[in-house]
């Protein structure tokens, strides 16, 4: 009897085991994606019956191939002007999670200048019509960067497209490095590496993304529209873990030394690989609304900026082609109900 009572136990739990769904999730190395990873290596997945297999993107938009092959089902998706040209070509996606923005308090986003521009009175974004005929380094054209970069200057009463020379397509270590040989006048880059840049003496730091266009989005997550036709439930309950993810990412974020555990997972996750530096930083590390709802308006005006400005979205789409805001709201209808994480 005890053998056999093992033996069904034993076929249970591998029941068990198969049963959980598999979720295919594209994301980065960047603090940003806090909460997810808090989820993930906590076990809020798994609680709720989902096995997440993790593939690593330095960019999110760079997953779109593999989102239209099928290979990936949830991804990282940055608020840049791809993700609108992707939609429009018909990639099969749809955003339905915040995973970042700008708040004024807890921007990811920042602007520095080279000591010598920052002599020359520039200070704060009121000082970017200073920045006349100077170079500008961002990593990549049409990205949330370029754009906070774009509107200062805009604000300050220049025109992004003619009055500044763009340098991209360069790594964000490399730019902080330009701008410490004077290669660049000014970088776009996350605060991370603008802190480091004003802790070395390579220039300061003279406005953060929050400053600009407070609340703006960073990124979101986007789910494959057959994979949500088909399994919205697993969608919504992994929208529920995740929610429990921002939760504790943004107690850690305001309060670094009394969450050791999740300071620990980031640092192994990201490139801020030692706790002390994830902690020197805080709370920049980008904030997550706690509802899940990604900022839409701030979304589609970056449409209208890169449409009208740049010209880099020849055909633009509309709110209902991008978003799916049900997710979020079902999500967290259940987590008040059903308190899996109490």
């Amino acid at each position: 009897m005890r053998n056999l009572f093992t033996i069904s136990l034993l076929l249970l739990s591998v029941g068990c085991a198969s049963a959980a769904d598999v979720v295919r999730v594209a994301e980065g190395p960047f603090v940003s994606a806090g909460a997810f990873f808090i989820a993930r290596d906590k076990g809020y997945f798994k609680k709720l019956g989902i096995e997440i297999e993790t593939t690593r993107f330095e960019d999110g938009a760079m997953a779109i191939p593999s989102i239209v092959a099928g290979e990936i089902d949830i991804s990282n998706m940055p608020a840049s002007a791809s993700l609108f040209n992707s939609v429009a070509k018909g990639a099969p996606l749809i955003i339905i999670l915040d995973r970042g923005n700008d708040s004024p308090e807890r921007a990811y986003t920042s602007i520095s200048v080279t000591k010598d521009i920052a002599e020359s009175g520039v200070r704060t974004p009121a000082d970017f019509g200073k920045l006349k005929g100077k170079r500008i380094g961002v990593a990549v054209i049409g990205s949330i960067n370029q754009y906070s970069m774009a509107r200062a200057l805009e604000k300050a009463g220049l025109d992004p497209t003619k009055d500044v020379e763009w340098i991209s397509n360069v790594s964000q270590p490399d730019l902080m490095k330009m701008l410490g040989q004077k290669q660049i006048d000014a970088a776009a880059i996350s605060y991370q590496f603008s802190m480091f840049a004003q802790n070395n003496g390579v220039g300061p730091m003279v406005a953060t993304g929050g400053d600009i266009e407070p609340n703006a989005q960073i990124a979101t997550f986007s789910v494959r529209k057959d994979f949500l036709a088909k399994k919205r439930d697993v969608v919504v309950r992994w929208a529920m873990a995740y929610l429990q993810g921002v939760k504790d990412f943004n107690a850690a974020a305001a309060d670094p030394k009394g969450h050791a555990a999740e300071i620990d997972i980031l640092a192994k996750n990201t490139v801020l690989n030692k706790p002390e530096l994830l902690a020197a930083i805080a709370p920049h590390w980008s904030a997550v609304n706690s509802d899940g709802v990604p900022n839409v308006d701030s979304i589609m005006a970056m449409q209208d900026f890169w449409s009208a400005r740049f010209n880099l979205v020849q055909r633009k789409v509309s709110r209902e082609q991008l978003f799916d805001l049900t997710v979020a709201s079902e999500a967290l209808t259940r987590l008040k109900a059903e308190h899996p994480f109490d």
